[in-house]
């Protein structure tokens, strides 16, 4: 159990809650803040953005797993700041990602039962929190949401839950000062039909989607800069490519596993063949690696004598 302390608080939580319910249950879980945040149990304090998502559950012979989605965004400010948050389980998850997803109606309410949990807890503002003794226990500026079920699977059955929050603050002013929010919570058949309304829709595709642009975007950049620097590459000598393996090494363009020490040792080809198969791996999930992959762009065909598009 020493490696709990090495884990936030709320997955201490989930990995606790879950050894004491069966392998049949689902225990899903998230916790996100954008705020000052100060907690003495655990201790903690943060300034930032701080998301921590958690699921345990049963993963079946087929490699199936009951589903769930989370997401959040925000427009990153402060004081004028505008939030969306989505939680789901089941058909309602499912019917999120793809609308026309087929459901089934839920069983009767008849017949064995087992407990199952579903709640979430939401700050907007300010918060305290005290002891007994008078001291303050928690402290949150800003914006902070729990959500967490305990759900029981039956029969390879998943009950649906869906919660969501979207808030809009603005305080840029006080003449303008505005204070929005609405929330959703429901279990069952009803959490399904309301992840088909498009009202509800809307929370979660304007992340997805602007999510899957800035995606494609980065993947086309990239693809974009390596193809150029490889048509550069293939105009210079051997004599320069020790320059080209240096400059990626510093700007960290090839993969550790690339090993570009060893290049030197590799006939010109081989090494030609080995920085190619490395350079065209995309990362399209990171912009850093864009920027890099375009500044190595620009050295080598520098070196080629060849002007390279932006």
């Amino acid at each position: 159990m020493k490696c709990l302390h090495a884990l936030p608080g709320l997955l201490v939580s989930l990995l606790l809650a879950a050894c004491a319910t069966g392998p049949d249950t689902v225990v899903f879980v998230t916790k996100s803040s954008l705020a000052i945040d100060v907690e003495q149990t655990p201790p903690t304090a943060s300034i930032a953005y701080d998301r921590v998502e958690g699921y345990f559950g049963p993963r079946y012979d087929t490699s199936a797993v009951p589903p769930v989605l989370a997401t959040f965004t925000t427009n990153g400010k402060l004081l004028d700041r505008q939030v969306k948050q989505v939680y789901a389980t089941g058909d309602a998850a499912r019917v999120l990602a793809n609308p026309n997803v087929k459901t089934s109606p839920d069983p009767a309410l008849t017949g064995n039962f087992k407990p199952m949990f579903f709640g979430t807890s939401t700050t907007l503002g300010l918060k305290l929190g005290f002891e007994a003794s008078g001291s303050t226990s928690t402290f949150t500026l800003g914006y902070k949401r729990k959500e967490l079920s305990v759900i029981p699977v039956t029969d390879g059955a998943f009950p649906s839950v869906l919660a969501t929050l979207q808030s809009d603050v603005d305080g840029t002013s006080a003449q303008a000062t505005q204070f929005g929010a609405g929330q959703l919570f429901a279990t069952g058949s009803v959490a399904t039909d309301l992840a088909r309304q498009p009202e509800v829709r809307r929370v979660f595709m304007s992340k997805a989607n602007s999510a899957l642009d800035a995606y494609r975007l980065e993947e086309r950049t990239q693809s974009r800069a390596a193809l150029v620097t490889l048509s550069c590459l293939a105009s210079l000598s051997d004599a320069q490519l020790p320059k080209v393996w240096n400059n990626a090494d510093a700007l960290g363009v090839l993969d550790k596993e690339a090993k570009v020490g060893d290049f030197a040792t590799m006939t010109p080809a081989a090494a030609r063949n080995r920085y190619t198969m490395f350079l065209v791996e995309i990362n399209a999930d990171s912009p850093d690696t864009t920027l890099r992959m375009n500044l190595h762009r620009q050295y080598v065909c520098g070196l080629a004598g060849r002007p390279s598009p932006a």
